[in-house]
């Protein structure tokens, strides 16, 4: 009851108003960072997964097992069945090749199929999203098809020995397992018309979805061990790589963001907790000459910490409810987008976060108190012994280890975190202290406010060291967060640039090339590449037949692939072996020479001048390794494994493929293009490239909130850290006014102090970041480290200016008053 009295009586006071801002500051960015990413990684997973059209496929040549069917039942997962397959559809006298899937009514478990009356339809009044597949009886068919076959709604439509009605015309739809699958005219049935077709089937898929992705997970483990050779399961993670790997490197740097804004936050609790002990040692010393032992002494303070820390972290987690809240409000305004449910567990992990902090970076500071000699209440200059710095800073690591622990359960992130945050500490009380040491030899040298300056930062010598060290700290966070802001959102724009190829076009012949081309410069589109394809498989490497184990160690011996012929090189491949055909020299004069991908060459052995044997359909191909490409893999543009030396493959009369960028106003200009060329395969990929963008987009958003709130945080610690001086400063700032000296002299010398401190601070920071950067960079997102030259330029003078001017802002008021209220105040 006594505590709670006391807390009262100080919050009354003012003296808890900054220890209870930074309280509710670190809860808040805790709570409103993890609450908004656990949201929006549940609707980006979602997201995510309707490109896949469930959460995982289970896909193979064999029927899924009734005993894995029964099982994922018992476990209430979503289900779904699907097969696909290539047949010719008939329409009266009319008949084409299409890409057949048949679905079941629950199809698909993620994402939606967008249908329409009109063909090749653009218009959002024109397309409208089915509330089911396609009923028994009934199939939708895409535009292209709906072309080809010259078919009205209503028309009766052939798939092998079964008609079907056509009801709808197909916009689109999940990309699946296979976006290749979608090339050319698509179909999509019913599965329990697909026995009437009498077409044997040699690929069945098992969608699976579920609210908790860990039980899944689970499943999906147990069933692993028992696929057969020809059964293989699909999730985002295997499907979509690289947009995986981007939602991971949004989550991970979400995490960091979020230890790095508490951690700013909690300096500022250990500073201020420190400035409320410190006005406190009269009362204690009172307390203990009434007879207080040590033990009551702490219980009352650690009474009203533990008070404050709970009510602090239960508002702070309504304000960070509510940032976030904001945030998925403007995301579903914006993207028509509405945020999955957190759970429980962002809450209870943020207020456990909140004491933390309380524990770790205000308890240190009162715990001395009971030390304070019952004298003191008489002699007021008697010295009381502070905490150890060391065990500050120790306490201050722990909580950073635990917290960076809980919240990325990713020991790299932690160990990344630590190691850069000692190193600006230890790097910052160096210097600190080597300037203060040099300050000594020509300090007698200088006179108005460099020597006033430097004289104040020699006499609060253990204090100039402390500010360095936070000031450090604080700007080296911001740093790395904006550093890293930036290079991910200009990494993930490069990787889906506004104009990246949204169409690929196949199966050309030598007409429909020129063509193309003609159609291209007509819409004044670039013209890509036009590469000429014929399908090989390997057959011998250096006169041997590759081995069970060889083949065992990529796909491409297992099956046909893409090759061509071309004379330059593209401006994505770079060669790292070997030579390019206008400086290659053959050595066998039989062979033709090939390009060869250098991860696969890596992985299987390969070297320059090793003979490779071909099928082409039948027909032998013998090539001569002459290079190794490293190539972009995650580029939107066409990509071989091998690439011939050029004319190599004229006598297997090669069909043609590019990839292009189709503007949205030219789109209707290429749908009539493609009709009057049925036999062209088309894979519109605008959807899927649209949809990833729009993730990208989110998360930049939720990225820019995050950098803000710390910013926030760290505007809170240097305030703290410069008005931790203050009341050292007040006597200082008496005795020196009350001897004559201007406003405008000790105004000068409070500038060119923080001045030099935040240069300092700046310089040390930068440095920081960039060892942080490092390791982040290569244990945690595997990127290659960029120097960022104009940081190391720029971080000195925003720190000089900065803080100079915080420090003159805070310290103003110690100069402006009158001498004698003071000196009244300091003593």
């Amino acid at each position: 009851m006594l505590a709670l009295k006391l807390l009262l009586r100080n919050w009354r006071s003012g003296e808890l108003k900054l220890l209870a801002v930074s309280l509710i500051l670190a809860v808040a960015v805790l709570s409103g960072i993890s609450i908004f990413s656990a949201r929006l990684e549940s609707i980006l997973l979602l997201q995510s997964n309707s490109i896949l059209g469930a959460d995982a496929v289970v896909s193979g040549s064999v029927p899924i097992s009734q005993e894995w069917i029964d099982r994922a039942t018992e476990d209430k997962f979503q289900q779904s069945f699907s097969t696909m397959f290539m047949s010719v559809v008939y329409a009266g006298d009319e008949m084409q090749m299409a890409s057949i899937k048949a679905v079941d009514s629950y199809y698909p478990l993620r994402g939606q199929l967008d249908i329409s009356h009109v063909a090749y339809a653009e218009n959002a009044v024109d397309i409208r999203t089915a509330s089911v597949a396609p009923a028994a009886g009934e199939v939708w068919v895409d535009s292209r098809l709906f072309s080809a076959l010259k078919v009205a709604m209503g028309d009766r439509v052939s798939v092998g020995d079964v008609d079907l009605t056509l009801t709808n015309i197909l916009i689109d739809e999940p990309v699946g397992v296979n976006p290749f699958f979608n090339f050319g005219a698509r179909l999509i049935m019913n599965i329990a018309d697909l026995p009437k077709t009498n077409i044997p089937q040699e690929n069945y898929q098992w969608l699976l979805a579920a609210s908790n992705s860990k039980n899944l997970t689970g499943f999906l483990e147990k069933i692993k061990p028992k696929l057969n050779q020809h059964q293989s399961i699909a999730t985002i993670e295997s499907s979509q790589e690289q947009l995986t790997a981007n939602l991971k490197t949004a989550k991970n740097f979400l995490i960091i963001a979020s230890v790095m804004a508490v951690l700013l936050a909690g300096v500022a609790i250990a500073i201020a907790a420190r400035q409320f002990s410190m006005r406190h040692t009269n009362q204690v010393a009172l307390m203990k000459s009434l007879g207080a032992s040590a033990v009551r002494v702490r219980l009352l303070y650690f009474g009203q910490l533990l008070m404050l820390g709970v009510a602090a972290a239960l508002f702070g987690l309504v304000i960070g409810y509510g940032i976030q809240e904001i945030v998925a409000v403007n995301i579903k305004q914006w993207y028509h987008i509405t945020l999955a449910s957190s759970g429980a567990y962002p809450y209870v992990l943020s207020f456990i976060g909140g004491l933390v902090c309380v524990l770790c970076f205000a308890l240190p500071a009162l715990w001395f108190l009971p030390g304070v000699p019952p004298l003191k209440i008489l002699r007021r200059e008697l010295a009381v012994n502070m905490p150890q710095v060391w065990l500050q800073i120790g306490l201050a690591v722990f909580a950073m280890v635990t917290l960076v622990g809980l919240f990325s359960r990713n020991i790299k992130i932690t160990l990344s975190s630590t190691l850069g945050l000692l190193v600006v500490l230890v790097v910052a009380c160096v210097v600190s202290w080597l300037l203060l040491k040099i300050s000594k030899l020509f300090i007698s040298n200088l006179g108005g406010v460099w020597r006033l300056a430097f004289a104040g930062m020699q006499k609060r010598r253990g204090q100039s060291v402390v500010q360095v060290a936070i000031f450090a700290v604080a700007l080296m966070l911001l740093l790395t967060m904006t550093i890293i802001r930036t290079s991910f959102i200009a990494e993930w724009q490069r990787q889906i640039p506004a104009d990246s190829p949204n169409h690929f076009i196949g199966n050309m012949n030598a007409a429909d090339v020129a063509d193309f081309k003609q159609f291209l410069l007509d819409r004044r589109i670039n013209v890509n590449p036009i590469y000429p394809v014929v399908r090989v498989r390997i057959a011998k490497i250096n006169t041997v037949e590759p081995s069970a184990e060889l083949s065992n160690r990529h796909p491409a011996f297992k099956q046909e692939l893409n090759v061509t012929d071309f004379d330059s090189l593209a401006s994505d491949h770079e060669i790292v072996e070997g030579q390019w055909w206008d400086l290659w020299q053959k050595t066998a004069p039989n062979s033709v020479g090939v390009s060869v991908d250098a991860e696969f060459a890596k992985l299987i052995g390969l070297h320059i001048g090793d003979q490779l044997a071909f099928s082409v359909g039948g027909l032998a191909l013998n090539a001569e390794v002459a290079s190794f490409r490293r190539i972009d893999w995650e580029s939107l543009n066409q990509n071989f494994l091998f690439i011939f030396e050029p004319t190599a493959l004229d006598r297997f009369s090669p069909i043609y493929g590019t990839s292009a960028f189709i503007p949205t106003g030219d789109t209707q200009y290429f749908n009539h293009f493609a009709r009057e060329h049925p036999n062209l395969l088309v894979l519109n990929f605008g959807s899927m490239i649209e949809n990833i963008q729009k993730i990208i987009s989110q998360v930049s958003n939720g990225i820019g909130l995050v950098l803000w709130l710390t910013l926030s945080a760290g505007c809170l610690v240097l305030f703290a850290a410069v008005m931790g001086s203050i009341e050292s400063r007040k006597q200082e700032a008496g005795l020196l006014r009350a001897l004559g000296s201007s406003r405008r002299l000790m105004l000068g010398s409070v500038l060119v102090e923080f001045a030099i401190l935040g240069f300092l601070s700046g310089l040390i920071a930068i440095a920081g970041a960039e060892s942080f950067l490092f390791a982040l960079q290569h244990l945690v997102f595997k990127n290659e480290m960029q120097p960022h030259y104009a940081y190391w330029l720029a971080s000195p003078l925003i720190g000089m200016v900065f803080i100079a001017t915080l420090g003159v802002v805070c310290c103003r008021t110690v100069v402006v008053t009158p001498p004698a209220v003071v000196l009244r105040e300091a003593t």
